[in-house]
């Protein structure tokens, strides 16, 4: 159903121009915490309970893993607006090309490399028609996102980058709005713009652009966007040092993670004879709205209190997993897992098999390609 990407918090570590004084650098625990939201959308797509042994009820949870998309987006708002809201000059062309060059450096040399080895196995499949020559154009362009037919095409769980990019590109100009605007009626603007978009083309049936509200809501950028918002409120709330009432500053995690949990309960609860909670009406509400909220707490958590769970995430091996958690998202389901399981049926081999190989992969292809591109012109 809905995979992860993953992508995205897609910052490794946090060099920021920050006015606020006395603010770390860096975030190891949030670059640790990637790897747990990538690992929560493998075992949503290889769910071990699905021979239902251990009782319904486990299974609907482990379906329910798909909010490591939430935590993917709900990171990106943090970390862009942590990194960039006081530094952010749209006026100034170095600054633009600065921005989206070290986006592009971030996302596009791994993806495209498994875009292209993904349609290779197609076009040798299928062969080189106009629809997966379309295909392959509305994947490397993360246009396939916008429509509802298209948007488990090639790497399936690429569908989130597409709102992943919404956010990066329409970020500088959030942030100088909100200057003048509060980021709230920003967000009621970016929602209303998506049901407009609906309501004006669902009747097109062009691939089913913008096919239907549940699919605005659940699938794109303008549906989204909660969670990125409340992304931005968290890195303004840790900047200003404000205080959140009614919420004790040394129980923010575990507060955080009891409402993450009760969500992912109440996804459970309200299936019904769907197969994902987040497929009903109260299961969006929930999904997009509460879910936010409680991931936002348990970050500010991390960042902010001394606890067993921040040393566990800061850990080198979990911020090395964190690290790769990008490519780990991109391969683990596709090519890499119907290889794997077509010699051996193990979703505990193919989870083994796709972090190690995520690993190399960061290290001999991902992070060069970053460095690279990233300096591309600086001098």
């Amino acid at each position: 159903m809905i995979s992860n990407n993953l992508s995205a918090a897609n910052e490794i570590q946090i060099s920021i121009n920050c006015k606020t004084k006395n603010k770390p650098l860096f975030f190891n625990e949030l670059t640790g915490v990637r790897a747990v939201a990538a690992f929560l959308v493998f075992f949503h797509h290889f769910n071990i309970f699905a021979d239902r042994k251990s009782g319904e009820f486990a299974y609907g949870i482990m379906n329910e893993f798909h909010i490591g998309v939430a935590m993917f987006f709900v990171l990106s708002g943090f970390l862009i607006t942590y990194r960039y809201y006081d530094a952010v000059k749209i006026r100034n062309s170095r600054w633009v090309i600065d921005f989206v060059k070290n986006r592009f450096a971030r996302i596009y040399p791994m993806f495209f490399i498994v875009t292209i080895i993904t349609f290779s196995v197609i076009f040798y499949k299928s062969g080189f028609s106009k629809h997966n020559i379309l295909l392959l154009l509305s994947n490397l362009t993360f246009v396939k996102g916008f429509f509802h037919e298209l948007k488990f095409t090639g790497v399936l769980q690429s569908w989130s980058l597409t709102v992943e990019e919404c956010f990066y590109f329409s970020a500088p100009l959030i942030f100088v709005l909100s200057r003048k605007i509060k980021p709230f009626y920003l967000y009621v603007a970016t929602l209303t713009a998506g049901f407009f978009l609906v309501f004006v083309f669902n009747h097109l049936y062009f691939y089913k652009f913008f096919g239907d509200f549940k699919f605005m809501l659940i699938y794109t950028y303008f549906g989204r966007s909660f969670e990125f918002f409340v992304g931005i409120y968290l890195a303004l709330i840790f900047k200003k040092e404000i205080n959140i009432p009614f919420i004790p500053d040394k129980y923010r995690t575990i507060i955080g993670s009891a409402i993450i949990v009760f969500c992912i309960i109440g996804l459970v609860l309200v299936k019904g004879d769907t197969r994902f909670g987040v497929h009903t009406p109260p299961g969006i509400f929930i999904n997009n709205f509460i879910l936010p909220i409680g991931i936002a707490l348990f970050y500010l958590g991390l960042i902010s209190e001394n606890t067993v769970m921040k040393k566990i995430l800061s850990s080198n091996i979990f911020v090395l997993l964190g690290k790769a958690s990008f490519t780990f998202y991109l391969i683990h389901l596709g090519l890499l897992s119907s290889l794997v399981l077509h010699f051996y049926h193990s979703y505990l081999l193919l989870f083994i098999v796709a972090v190690l190989l995520s690993i190399i992969l960061y290290k001999t292809i991902e992070e060069p390609a970053y460095r690279f591109i990233k300096n591309v012109g600086n001098k």
